[in-house]
């Protein structure tokens, strides 16, 4: 069966050339990570919209045919290259993007995709070409805040809800946009908001401190898992920023307390509120980070 394939896969390969069109072969692991076929996807779109003939390939077999352009994509364990590098090498006609991690072979890719664009669609490889970024972060900061205060509310205290964020839930957009981080190559997106916990997670101990209805809680949950699972197959890091001063709206009625004292002492009861609250973030989106204020 497999030989079969094999021989299916090369007789489209053969067919593809003599339709006119130049046939561009990408070949990625059979154990490729997201961030590799995330790369492979970009790098397929802008061939097509270039005019080639795209042939998409999951294997580790090469089949040598002057007629067709190969393009391998590949992780290496290469420590010379720094974290997210990549090296572009052409021999022929086979071109090998070799990333020190998934990150490093979308740059690669990347890479490929700048040159193509500026040349006009023409094929400009490289014959061998290192590169890897100097900063760790690179990033840009979204604020979920307003230019007002909510009714009832003080400073950065801005729950989560489709009212106040509307473009938060537009998913289409959120492609745009993280494609343009990458495009950029940036590797870190930073939301930053006053107190984010009570939008996002529940509490077993603090019902009561959910800021948000049922339904919003819900969206929430969805978009905020839809966002991160997004960014991360493209190499982008979410981070969560939040004021540990700030509690909970519901949570600081229920005991008296203002939402946010500069002045007051840590006590007991607010330490708990927020030690569970993180605790409960980092176990419902363990690959989000934090940033405390």
């Amino acid at each position: 069966m497999r030989n079969i394939r094999l021989f299916m896969f090369a007789a489209c390969t053969l067919l593809f050339a003599a339709c006119g069109k130049q046939t561009v072969k990408i070949i990625t692991p059979p154990d490729a990570s997201n961030r590799i076929l995330f790369g492979a996807e970009q790098l397929q779109t802008t061939l097509d919209k270039a005019g080639y003939q795209v042939v998409m390939q999951q294997g580790d077999t090469i089949f040598s045919n002057p007629d067709v352009r190969t393009i391998l994509l590949t992780e290496t364990n290469d420590t010379t290259l720094k974290k997210e590098g990549f090296q572009i090498t052409t021999v022929g006609n086979l071109t090998k993007v070799s990333g020190r991690d998934g990150s490093g072979v979308i740059y690669g890719c990347r890479e490929l995709i700048d040159r193509v664009s500026s040349s006009k669609g023409k094929l400009n490889l490289p014959e061998k070409l290192t590169d890897g970024p100097e900063m760790v972060l690179r990033g840009a900061c979204v604020g979920l805040q307003k230019m007002t205060y909510l009714p009832g509310h003080g400073v950065y205290e801005y729950p989560y809800t489709p009212e106040s964020f509307p473009w938060f839930y537009d998913k289409e957009q959120w492609i745009k946009y993280l494609d343009m981080l990458v495009a950029n190559r940036m590797n870190s997106l930073y939301l930053w908001n006053g107190h984010p916990f009570a939008s996002l997670v529940k509490l077993k101990d603090y019902p009561f401190a959910l800021e948000v209805d049922e339904d919003t809680f819900k969206k929430n949950e969805e978009m905020f898992s839809f966002l991160t699972e997004e960014a991360d197959k493209r190499g982008i890091f979410v981070i969560q920023m939040f004021y540990n001063i700030i509690l909970s709206k519901p949570f600081a009625e229920h005991y008296g307390l203002r939402t946010q004292d500069r002045n007051r002492p840590i006590t007991p009861l607010i330490a708990d509120y927020t030690r569970k609250s993180i605790a409960a973030f980092i176990e419902k989106y363990p690959n989000v980070g934090l940033l405390v204020c």
